[in-house]
């Protein structure tokens, strides 16, 4: 039975008494890959809504300004039902939270059902920045295994604009990690055109992704990016086929503090079987 989310506020008021928030500071909770069905069934023989709310009982204890969910809310193909009870359970969530697009998602769907601007969605692609206690943010769209030309287009506009330090979110990667069955089978169609983008911009050091279903940090060319865990499942990176290392939910926080950003993954113990 999924349990109810009548927590929040109690473990709220309970950990902020101890808690003395810096101002300039930027506290961002990445989830990712959750891949809620449209009714309570299991996902794999995994409850995926119980693991995603476990996930949430455990980042509402941070300081959190924003929450981000990047990428594959949906089980298969965005269903609305999904998008509806996710809406609903973050309702009293005690944080502004924003969605991205993933490969299981229908852009147009989440619009409807998390009411997202407008101007925030251009030839259905959901790609948009966000300027947060002074901290820039820009999130892409590589839902269809790719990051359009008009993104490409619009990322360089926004990088050249200002050379101040941004954080940049995508689904996919854009590269390859060593991730044998990922890399192999899933990887972004056109990480070419990507880093012809990216390498222009020095001040792009930080990008933070989803949909390998795992925890991993690969550099190139000066920037790090960051593979967040998923809270259903993680894929074992060695094996050439389709292979789950193990089902513990994960999340990363991200704590940009002055000019120095930080992250950690963690993972929860708590593990719905069915």
């Amino acid at each position: 039975m999924i349990k109810t989310i009548d927590i929040w506020a109690d473990v709220v008021d309970e950990f902020f008494k101890e808690q003395k928030i810096m101002s300039n500071n930027l506290v961002i909770a990445q989830v990712t890959d959750m891949h809620i069905g449209p009714s309570n069934v299991s996902y794999r023989n995994i409850n995926a809504r119980q693991q995603f709310l476990d996930v949430l009982q455990e980042i509402v204890k941070e300081p959190l300004d924003l929450l981000v969910l990047s990428g594959d809310l949906a089980a298969i193909d965005g269903e609305p039902e999904t998008y509806a009870w996710i809406r609903q359970t973050l309702l009293t969530f005690p944080c502004p939270y924003l969605v991205m697009a993933g490969n299981h998602d229908h852009v147009m769907r989440m619009k409807s059902a998390f009411d997202l601007p407008e101007s925030d969605i251009s030839n259905g692609m959901l790609y948009f920045s966000r300027n947060i206690k002074g901290r820039r943010l820009l999130f892409l769209d590589s839902s269809p295994y790719q990051v359009s030309k008009q993104q490409l287009e619009w990322l360089n506009e926004q990088l050249t604009e200002s050379n101040e330090p941004v954080l940049l979110f995508i689904h996919h990667p854009p590269l390859k990690c060593g991730c044998q069955f990922m890399d192999d089978h899933h990887a972004l169609q056109n990480i070419d055109d990507v880093w012809e983008v990216l390498d222009q911009h020095s001040h792009v050091k930080h990008i933070f992704c989803g949909h390998y279903h795992t925890e991993k940090t690969v550099t190139k060319n000066g920037k790090s990016i960051y593979l967040t865990p998923s809270t259903v499942f993680q894929i074992d990176t060695e094996n050439y086929h389709f292979s789950i290392d193990h089902i513990k939910p994960g999340w990363r926080i991200i704590e940009w503090k002055g000019t120095q950003v930080h992250s950690k993954v963690e993972y929860s113990e708590k593990i719905i079987e069915e």
